[in-house]
């Protein structure tokens, strides 16, 4: 089963909290990268997400008209 953005943005959210944890436990290189790699992930995935509404929202708009 293929997830959507808004799920995978989830997933990301979620491992971020979870590798955020790790890194205020124990801070270390391992945990700083972890917590950064999902940090990046997230941006990439509401970029993504964020022209996803942006375009149906514009394809409502057209078809209103």
């Amino acid at each position: 089963m293929n997830d959507d953005t808004h799920d995978l943005l989830t997933k990301a959210y979620m491992a971020y909290f979870k590798a955020n944890d790790n890194f205020e436990a124990r801070n270390s290189v391992r945990t700083h990268r972890e917590s950064r790699k999902w940090l990046r992930e997230i941006r990439r995935l509401a970029k993504i997400r964020m022209d996803e509404i942006h375009d149906k929202h514009n394809s409502k708009s057209d078809t209103t008209e």
